[in-house]
């Protein structure tokens, strides 16, 4: 096919890094409506543990939206911040 490949076919290692972060923080539906879980942390947090806790540079890592749309392909949803 044509286009880019997904950020986690060029990084596979890097689902494996988010899936350590983000479970201990995800709870599933309360409703039990979906199968997706849904992650008490923003996708900037992720990167940003990504970053700190797991040794990658802010070259190497997808901006916050490509790994915003990673944690969505992945089953989580992210919870929108309360103002």
């Amino acid at each position: 096919g044509r286009g880019n490949r997904k950020t986690e076919q060029k990084h596979p290692e890097l689902e494996q890094a988010i899936i350590e972060l983000v479970d201990d923080k995800a709870q599933a539906d309360p409703q039990m409506k979906t199968t997706f879980c849904y992650a008490r942390v923003s996708a900037q947090a992720v990167r940003d543990a990504l970053i700190n806790e797991k040794g990658y540079t802010d070259e190497t890592l997808p901006t916050r939206q490509t790994l915003s749309t990673m944690l969505n392909r992945m089953g989580y949803r992210l919870k929108k911040r309360k103002k």
